[in-house]
């Protein structure tokens, strides 16, 4: 019998923006509250990632790769994740 815990469940997505075209595009995806949650970014031009939750959070994504952006979310319920230049949603979350 091991005492070492499992590290604490996250979610990662991993998002590539490239010539205009988005990956993923309208995942649907599971959280808990308070759950981390990390997005992780390749992209070759500067966007906004915006995370309609509560609270709600703003990322500045740069034109450039391995970029990281770490949130939770207090409030159950959906949750969408976007790109607000490019008007596109990467994902809705069922935060539960």
């Amino acid at each position: 019998m091991s005492n070492v815990q499992a590290p604490p469940t996250q979610l990662v997505i991993d998002v590539t923006i490239k010539g205009g075209d988005v990956t993923p595009t309208n995942e649907q995806l599971k959280a808990g509250v308070n759950e981390p949650i990390v997005v992780h970014v390749d992209s070759d031009a500067a966007d906004e990632l915006h995370v309609k939750s509560k609270p709600e959070h703003s990322f500045e994504v740069q034109a450039k790769p391995m970029q990281s952006f770490q949130f939770t979310v207090d409030v159950a319920g959906k949750v969408d994740v976007e790109l607000r230049k490019l008007n596109k949603t990467i994902a809705t979350i069922q935060v539960q």
